[in-house]
C-alpha cells in the first residue's frame, strides 16, 4: 500500500465528520445485512418446525417447545451468518473497513508495557515465552520503547522461588536488567483482573499501551509493534485484539482443534469484523489497551448478591470492552494480523475444566444487561457469551419437551400424522447451519495454493476436516453434558475453585479418573435410548447422533490424550513452517530440588528472593513476631516442619529470610538441627562437583 491509499484508509476509519458519517453509515447497512440474513434464516426454519409441530393442535407444551427452537435456531442461523458473510469478505480479497489498512511501519513506536499476570504457571513456558517476545523485538531493533512484567500471583511457595530466580536468570542471559521486570502479590486479590489493575495503579502512568498476554501466549516482535502503531495511527481505539492461532498441541484433542481453529477460524473471524467495526470485543490476552482510559473507565464493579452469579467479577475481559466503549472508546478486531500465538488445555477433561471457571464467568455477565449504559453490540457480545452455556440446558429442556410431546403422540396414536416432508427438509437445513461454515472455510483455502500447502495438501486437508468433524460430534454431547451440569451448579449456587489451568504439554488422564467422571454419560445414553425406542423407532433415529457421544463418552476422553494417533494428520502452517518464535527454546538454570530450601541455604537464591521482597514502611510488631517465630520453628524442626501456608509467610519476609540463611551459615552443625546440617552437606558436594 502506497502513501497516499494508507492516508485514505486512515481517514475513511477515523477522519473527518463527513468520512466518519460516511463510514457509520456503511457499518449500519452492513449490520442490517447481517440481522436480515439471520432473520430470514430464522423465520424459514421456525416457519417448518410450526409445520412440524402444529400438527394435531397446540397446547402450551408445544408452545413452549417452540420458543426454545426459536432461541436457539435464531443463535445457530446467527453463526452461520457470520460465517457466509466473512467467506465472500475473504473471496473479494478486499475489506476497506478493517483497522489494519491503517498501519503504517514509518509511525514513531510509544511507551509500551508488555504484561504477563501468571498463577503458579509453568515457569519455564512463562519465561520462556516472555524471552521469545524480547527476543522478537530486539532482532527488529525495536527493543527501546518496551518494558516486560511478569505478575505473579503464584501462592506456590516452590513456585515463587523458581519464578524470582528465573527472572533473574532470564535479565541475566538477555541483559534485561531495567527492562524485565518480577512482582508477585502476597494476595491475589481479584485473581487475573485485579492482578493487572494493580499493575496499572502502580506502574500505568509511565506507558501509553499494555500488551496483555496470558502464560501460554507468544507474539512476534512485528506482531507488537503493529498493534502498537495501530494504536498510534488510530486515537480513538481504547482496545485492540488479535486472533491468537492455537500452536504447540501434541495430543489428539489438541492438534484437532488447533486444526479446526486455524481451518475455519478466519471465515468466522472476518465475519465478526463486517458487521463488529469499532465496537468489537476482547478476550483476556494477546490485545493492546490504551492505559489512561482503561485505568479511568474499566474498573470492575462488585456485582449484587453472592458468588457464583454474583459478587466478584470471574471473566473480566467482556465486561472491560463493554466498559470502554460506554466511556467512548472504540474496540477493534485486527482479525489478519498475523504473528499471535496460544496453547490450550491438552486433553477433552482439561478442556471441560477451564469450561467450567468461563461458565461461570459468563453467567455473571447477565447482570450487565441490566446496566443502562451498555451499548447493544456490548449487550449481543454479552448474550453470545451466555448462551455459549445456557444453551447446552435449553437443548436438553427442548429434547426433553420433544419426548414429552413424541410420547403423547403415541398415547394418542399420532406418530403417523407427523409432516415429513418439513421434517425432512429441517434436518437438512439444521445440517447446512452446522456444517456450512466448514464447508465454506474449505473451499476458501482451497481458492489459495500456497495457504493449502502449508496444510499439507489437499488430501490431508479433506482427511482432517472428516475427522475432525466425527470427532465434534462425538465430544458435543459430553460438551452439552457437562454445560448442563455447570449452569446447574451455578444456580444453586456453588462456586467454582479457581485452579491453575493445564496448558499444552502432552499430559493424558488415567483410565480410572476418567471412568470417575464420565461414568454417568453411558448411562444415561442408555436410558435415553431406551426412552426413545418406546416412543419410536424413529424418534430413536433423530436423537442418535447425541447417543452415540454418550454412549461413546469413556473411550473418546481417553483418546484425546493421546500423543501418538494421527501424527500426520492435521498440519497447520505454524507446524510445517513455524514461526522462530515458537522454534527457539530458552533454558533457565534452575536447581533441582526443594526451591523453599535453595531460597535459605543458597546465598545467590536467597540474595534474589530476599530483594525482590518489597521493604514494610512501617514496623508492624505482629508482622514481625511471626516472621521471626516462623524462622525459629524452622530453624529447630528442619526443612520439612512449616506448612505451605506457613512457607509463604516466610518467603514474604526478606528480612527474616536473610537473618535465617545468616544464622544457618553461622551455626556449626553440631548445634543445628540434623536435616539442616544434611542439606548444608549436599549443598557443598553440588557446589564443588560443579
Amino acid at each position: 500500500m502506497n502513501g497516499n491509499d494508507r492516508n485514505e484508509k486512515i481517514v475513511e476509519l477515523a477522519g473527518s465528520a463527513a468520512s466518519e458519517e460516511a463510514f457509520r453509515v456503511k457499518v449500519r447497512r452492513r449490520r442490517w445485512a447481517v440481522a436480515l440474513i439471520t432473520l430470514g434464516t430464522s423465520l424459514l426454519g421456525f416457519w417448518l418446525m410450526l409445520d412440524v409441530v402444529g400438527v394435531g393442535g397446540w397446547t402450551p407444551l408445544k408452545m413452549a417447545e417452540m420458543g426454545l427452537f426459536a432461541l436457539l435456531f435464531t443463535s445457530l442461523s446467527f453463526g452461520f451468518t457470520q460465517a457466509f458473510l466473512g467467506f465472500l469478505v475473504l473471496a473479494e480479497r478486499r475489506e476497506p473497513l478493517k483497522i489494519t489498512n491503517t498501519l503504517d511501519n514509518s509511525v514513531p513506536l510509544a511507551a509500551t508495557a508488555v504484561v504477563m499476570p501468571v498463577y503458579n504457571e509453568d515457569t519455564q513456558t512463562v519465561f520462556g515465552n516472555i524471552w521469545a517476545v524480547y527476543d522478537s523485538l530486539q532482532e527488529r531493533g525495536e527493543l527501546a520503547p518496551y518494558d516486560f512484567y511478569i505478575l505473579s500471583d503464584s501462592t506456590d511457595p516452590a513456585r515463587a522461588v523458581e519464578e524470582g530466580m528465573a527472572w533473574a536468570d532470564l535479565c541475566r542471559q538477555t541483559n534485561g536488567f531495567g527492562k524485565i521486570h518480577y512482582r508477585r502479590r502476597k494476595v491475589p486479590v481479584n485473581r487475573k483482573s485485579g492482578n493487572i489493575a494493580d499493575f496499572c495503579r502502580r506502574w500505568g502512568h509511565r506507558y501509553r499501551y499494555m500488551v496483555v498476554l496470558d502464560a501460554d501466549s507468544v507474539m512476534t516482535g512485528q506482531a507488537v509493534s503493529s498493534l502498537v502503531r495501530l494504536m498510534e495511527a488510530n486515537p480513538r481505539a481504547g482496545i485492540i485484539q488479535t486472533m491468537p492461532r492455537l500452536v504447540r498441541a501434541e495430543t489428539v484433542f489438541g492438534r484437532i482443534q488447533q486444526f479446526a481453529s486455524r481451518l475455519y477460524a478466519p471465515v468466522f473471524a472476518a465475519g465478526l469484523n463486517f458487521w463488529q467495526q469499532g465496537v468489537g470485543n476482547y478476550w483476556g490476552h494477546n490485545a493492546i489497551i490504551r492505559v489512561s482510559p482503561f485505568l479511568a473507565s474499566c474498573g470492575l464493579p462488585v456485582l449484587p448478591g453472592k458468588a457464583p452469579i454474583g459478587g466478584k467479577i470471574l471473566s473480566h475481559d467482556f465486561a472491560e470492552a463493554a466498559l470502554m466503549l460506554d466511556a467512548g472508546w472504540q474496540v477493534w478486531f485486527a482479525y489478519d494480523l498475523d504473528g499471535s500465538y496460544e496453547e490450550l488445555p491438552p486433553n477433552l477433561t482439561e478442556y471441560v475444566k477451564r469450561d467450567r471457571r468461563w461458565c461461570q464467568g459468563n453467567l455473571q455477565h447477565m447482570w450487565f444487561l441490566l446496566a443502562r449504559n451498555i451499548q447493544p453490540i456490548s449487550r449481543i457480545h454479552l448474550v453470545q457469551g451466555i448462551l455459549a452455556y445456557v444453551s447446552a440446558p435449553l437443548l436438553v429442556l427442548f429434547v426433553l419437551m420433544g419426548a414429552m410431546q413424541a410420547g403423547i403422540d403415541r398415547f394418542h396414536e399420532r406418530v403417523g400424522i407427523v409432516p415429513s416432508a418439513s421434517a425432512g427438509v429441517l434436518l437438512v437445513m439444521t445440517a447446512a447451519l452446522l456444517f456450512g461454515p466448514k464447508v465454506l472455510s474449505v473451499m476458501h483455502l482451497f481458492s489459495r495454493p500456497r495457504e493449502l500447502a502449508d496444510f499439507g495438501g489437499p488430501a490431508r486437508v479433506l482427511a482432517g476436516m472428516v475427522f475432525e468433524t466425527l470427532f465434534s460430534v462425538l465430544t458435543t454431547p459430553v460438551l452439552i453434558w457437562f454445560h448442563t451440569r455447570f449452569v446447574l451448579k451455578n444456580l444453586e449456587g456453588k462456586t467454582v475453585i479457581w485452579n491453575t489451568q493445564t496448558r499444552g504439554g502432552n499430559t493424558s488422564p488415567r483410565w480410572i479418573d476418567i471412568v470417575r467422571e464420565y461414568w454417568p454419560l453411558p448411562l444415561v445414553g442408555a436410558g435415553v435410548a431406551a426412552l426413545a425406542w418406546s416412543i419410536s423407532p424413529t424418534y430413536l433415529a433423530w436423537l442418535s447422533p447425541l447417543l452415540v457421544g454418550l454412549f461413546l463418552a469413556i473411550p473418546v476422553a481417553k483418546i484425546s490424550g493421546d500423543t501418538y494417533l494421527f501424527r500426520r494428520l492435521f498440519l497447520t502452517p505454524e507446524e510445517i513452517r513455524p514461526p522462530t518464535e515458537l522454534t527457539s527454546k530458552f533454558e533457565l538454570q534452575l536447581r533441582d530440588g526443594d526451591q523453599v530450601i535453595h531460597a535459605v541455604l543458597d546465598p545467590f537464591y536467597n540474595a534474589v528472593h530476599v530483594s525482590l521482597q518489597r521493604e514494610r514502611k512501617t514496623n508492624f510488631s505482629e508482622e514481625d513476631d511471626y516472621g521471626t517465630s516462623l524462622a525459629a520453628k524452622l530453624f529447630e524442626g528442619g526443612p520439612s516442619v512449616l506448612s505451605a501456608q506457613e512457607r509463604r509467610a516466610l518467603l514474604a519476609d526478606g528480612a527474616t529470610l536473610a537473618y535465617l540463611h545468616t544464622l544457618i551459615w553461622k551455626t556449626p552443625a553440631g548445634r543445628m538441627n540434623p536435616e539442616w546440617a544434611k542439606a548444608l552437606t549436599e549443598y557443598r558436594t553440588l557446589v564443588h562437583a560443579a
